[in-house]
């Protein structure tokens, strides 16, 4: 039978990421000294062409004294602007509006009094900001066996919020949970649209395919959950950053490869890997 390759309609760049990278390569073309706080995404491919246009990454604003620096997509907290106002520095802020959105949803719900729970990675870069920008008074949670853990007080008032590139899943059971346990309760589903999006496509892709390759960076959260999801549907699911962690046996006597992407994956690398792709198939 002759090959069929599907690409998943929803692959490639995602609106915030690119918002981010465009910003970053206009606005910094002027800028004589460009540094940038941690990865401006989490995918190498778009790193090293970033640092390709003399943009130097850096770890914390002490490392510099003068210049731009550019907020990435993830956001920060309130207090990086502050520390980069006081040393002078220009601000290309890429934050991507839906994670904007969070973080101003818990700095108003804990200015409120509520207890702000976030459900997310905490060690993620977003959920750091988010939890800044609640005044430091949010709560994170990871899955349901976290939110079973906490100990609640019946008399305070409760607000969940999620991490953009949750899993929407794994969230409606938390939310089901919250809203049977507490009295005063309020959520706002904040995983962005194009996350939920992708979810379902890469169910779907799993289901009618051979196998699926899904592409991403190897700490991007959002393609390895993508990966997991595809995984739990379809045992012949891969996750690749490029073509050549391609293994011809993985592959051979499927007809139908469904090809999938984070949403920090650039449209050349998806083109390069479908073409390593049909030569090893």
């Amino acid at each position: 039978m002759k090959l069929k390759i599907t690409l998943g309609k929803h692959s490639g760049f995602c609106f915030g990421v690119r918002r981010a990278y465009d910003l970053t390569r206009v606005n910094s073309k002027d800028c004589s000294e460009v540094f940038i706080l941690g990865k401006l995404v989490h995918n190498n491919d778009v790193c090293r062409d970033i640092y390709k246009r003399g943009i130097k990454e850096i770890k914390s604003l002490s490392d510099i004294k003068k210049g731009t620096v550019i907020f990435t997509a993830h956001g920060v907290g309130p207090g990086f602007y502050k520390k980069a106002s006081i040393k002078g520095l220009k601000i290309i802020d890429t934050t991507c509006p839906k994670v904007m959105k969070v973080q101003r949803l818990a700095k108003s719900f804990a200015e409120k009094k509520y207890q702000v729970l976030v459900f997310g990675d905490k060690n993620h870069k977003e959920v750091k900001s988010i939890f800044e920008w609640s005044g430091r008074k949010a709560k994170v949670i990871g899955s349901l066996k976290d939110a079973e853990k906490l100990k609640y007080d019946q008399t305070k008032k409760y607000c969940l919020l999620s991490q953009t590139t949750q899993n929407v899943e794994k969230f409606k059971k938390v939310i089901a949970y919250f809203q049977k346990n507490l009295k005063n309760f309020a959520y706002f589903n904040t995983i962005c649209p194009s996350t939920n999006d992708r979810q379902k496509e890469v169910r779907n892709l799993a289901r009618k395919n051979d196998v699926v390759i899904v592409i991403g960076g190897k700490d991007s959260a959002n393609s390895r959950m993508l990966y997991e999801i595809s995984k739990k549907i379809n045992k012949k699911s891969f996750f690749v950053e490029s073509g050549k962690e391609f293994k011809k046996k993985d592959l051979a006597g499927k007809t139908k490869i469904a090809i999938f992407t984070g949403a920090s994956t650039p449209e050349w690398i998806i083109k390069q890997i479908i073409g390593d792709l049909k030569k090893i198939v």
